[in-house]
């Protein structure tokens, strides 16, 4: 299930969920005699419209069936419309805004999200954001690598640079090489991306965003990086949507490591950070 309803003891409670021939989605609890708990955490990979539906019902069952006053801590690893965080032409919907509206129906106690894409999510949905550098020392051996004499963080854009400086500061980090990518205003499409170093001769260079979906920005710095002569290549990314598979890496990026954000398959070049939160605790 893309969405688990744990209980204070760390157990699951139980539902299931149809669809029926019309599209309308359907949620039945069906353990409640074993729930008592004043609170109740939801975790929710949310991949598609119907896992949103899915989440709105089963909060509104919950509240039914143990009372307005139920708390329920939310947590939304991946933001879902994130990315959609302004309106960028006219006729356009501002979708954030709209799941931002959905998720206050369920009144939660307690919302956190996993290294979101922009601020305007984290003010619209007034969640607890945990911040990449948060991820990354729960992480030994990503630490260390980034910590390694011969490796340099790899900021991908101009958009990136905030949340890049903060892992440089959090690890205590002295190298870090920035990039330049430029979109058609029109198209969006990226026409140029631009490498800011010299030589790199002998190091590992680590790319960090907070989400890969195609990765085509990260195949053309990449191609820069092993032209610069980079040694070894990484990509770190939060959220791993890899809509075009991690084939588009070969040959230029030699390991991919992504979180347990998103449901992901299992990949040679593949290495994935479980991450858990815990509700009550600063990150």
């Amino acid at each position: 299930m893309n969405i688990e309803i744990e209980k204070q003891d760390g157990s699951l409670l139980l539902y299931t969920a149809i669809g029926f021939a019309g599209g309308e989605r359907h949620i039945q609890l069906t353990d409640l005699a074993q729930a008592e708990d004043a609170t109740l955490t939801i975790r929710a990979n949310l991949m598609s419209s119907n896992d949103v539906m899915d989440l709105l019902l089963i909060a509104n069952a919950l509240r039914h069936a143990f009372g307005q006053d139920l708390k329920i801590n939310l947590e939304l690893p991946y933001l879902p419309y994130s990315r959609q965080d302004r309106v960028c032409a006219e006729g356009q919907a501002f979708s954030l805004e709209v799941m931002a509206s959905l998720l206050k129906l369920i009144r939660v106690n307690e919302l956190v999200t996993w290294d979101c894409h922009s601020k305007v999510g984290i003010e619209l949905t007034q969640s607890h954001n945990v911040t990449p550098a948060t991820i990354i020392q729960s992480d030994a051996a990503l630490s260390s690598l980034l910590k390694h004499p011969r490796s340099v963080l790899v900021c991908p854009d101009k958009g990136a640079v905030e949340r890049c400086q903060d892992i440089q500061q959090a690890l205590n980090l002295k190298a870090m090489v920035f990039c330049d990518k430029q979109r058609n205003p029109t198209t969006g499409k990226i026409y140029h991306t631009e490498v800011l170093c010299d030589d790199l001769t002998g190091k590992c260079a680590i790319i960090s965003d907070d989400i890969c979906d195609g990765g085509y920005t990260f195949i053309k710095i990449a191609e820069q990086l092993r032209a610069k002569n980079a040694e070894r290549i990484v990509l770190f990314v939060t959220h791993g949507i890899f809509s075009k598979g991690l084939g588009v890496f070969d040959g230029l990026i030699d390991e991919v490591i992504t979180t347990n954000s998103l449901p992901q398959k299992t990949h040679s070049k593949l290495s994935i950070i479980n991450f858990n939160y815990t509700f009550g605790e600063s990150s």
